[in-house]
């Protein structure tokens, strides 16, 4: 009995190896038969380009054994036809290329989250002085319903600037993407398109693990991973509508805080709470 393998056939249907033989097969005997223009020399060449454009990089296609003499020659072949630094490479892909991101990891990275915190801490010891702390346990049953209704104010604040930075995130790459092109247009053709998907939808059943191993690198040289570091260093953030800004000794949500912007300003019935008074 065979064990099915990466190049066995399995229930799901052929291996890819055979569809692929039999597509290009196909499609050459026609082109030697003059019923298909072009010829084999320039399919296979265009074919693997198209491969490879679709995975990223040139180097995406040998990176299982880059040293091999198979992975030099393939090498060689895609340098000829997409320019050794891939400067041609998008021109050939047919795959729309799809940015994963996770708006409420990149909030929390940024230090959004703490900000939403640091509101809550603010006006839990205007109003309870001393008796507040993180564990609330000298509160009342009535000043904890009442510190309760002011904290899903500050949640309810947080799914909107979200919401609000998934679309400015979505107009940063899509911005990056046409200052590209309107740069260099035959790098970056007409026809590509670029779409980002957030994997933090609250209905998802999916799995941590699941999650962030789609996610796009942020160190990768390949496009998405460009526009995603891009999006992430430019992108407005909600409540301050300015980038990310780690100033000298401080932490972002530091520079956040220091400018004024705590999130319980941005609702009206917290507003008088103001803000702490500045430490002499």
């Amino acid at each position: 009995m065979n064990t099915p393998t990466d190049d066995t056939p399995t229930a799901e249907g052929p291996d890819d190896f055979q569809v692929a033989v039999t597509a290009v097969t196909r499609a050459i005997r026609a082109m030697n038969a003059n019923r298909r223009g072009g010829d084999g020399a320039e399919f296979v060449t265009h074919l693997l380009a198209t491969v490879a454009a679709n995975l990223g990089t040139s180097a995406a296609v040998t990176a299982a054994r880059p040293g091999s003499w198979e992975a030099a020659g393939v090498g060689d072949l895609l340098r000829s036809t997409v320019g050794s630094d891939d400067e041609y490479l998008l021109t050939y892909r047919i795959e729309p290329i799809e940015i994963v991101v996770n708006s409420t990891f990149e909030l929390d990275d940024l230090g959004l989250y703490e900000t939403y915190e640091a509101s809550t801490g603010h006006i839990g010891r205007t109003l309870f002085g001393d008796r507040w702390s993180q564990s609330r346990d000298r509160l009342t049953v009535d000043e904890l319903g009442q510190i309760e209704d002011i904290e899903q104010l500050l949640v309810d604040l947080e799914k909107t600037d979200r919401a609000e930075y998934q679309r400015r995130f979505t107009a940063t790459v899509q911005a990056r993407l046409e200052q590209l092109r309107s740069d260099d247009p035959h790098r970056y053709p007409e026809q590509l398109t670029v779409t980002v998907r957030f994997n933090d939808n609250d209905n998802d059943t999916a799995s941590y693990s699941d999650r962030t191993d789609e996610l796009t690198d942020g160190w990768g040289e390949d496009l998405a991973s460009r526009l995603y570091q891009h999006a992430r260093e430019t992108t407005p953030l909600p409540g301050s509508d300015t980038a990310p800004d780690w100033a000298a000794g401080q932490t972002h949500v530091d520079t956040l805080l220091a400018a004024g912007h705590w999130p319980h300003l941005r609702i009206p019935t917290l507003t008088h709470y103001a803000t702490p008074a500045p430490e002499h």
